[in-house]
């Protein structure tokens, strides 16, 4: 959901804040008990996925 919503914004800088926003405004994405997405949960999927997403702070894009 992240990578896909990044890859919509041509892969441009955008907030945690932003990422979970849209992530739960368009539903695509639940925790297991069915809440939205929370902030930190971008943070440590982003964290686990160097090698496919770049962080600055609290901005997160793409690797190219």
């Amino acid at each position: 959901a992240i990578a896909l919503v990044l890859r919509e914004h041509d892969s441009r800088w955008m907030t945690v804040k932003e990422l979970a926003g849209e992530i739960n405004d368009r539903n695509l994405y639940r925790k297991r008990d069915g809440t939205p997405v929370e902030q930190s949960q971008i943070h440590a999927r982003t964290k686990n996925y160097e090698a496919l997403f770049e962080k600055q702070g609290p901005q997160i894009r793409l690797r190219r």
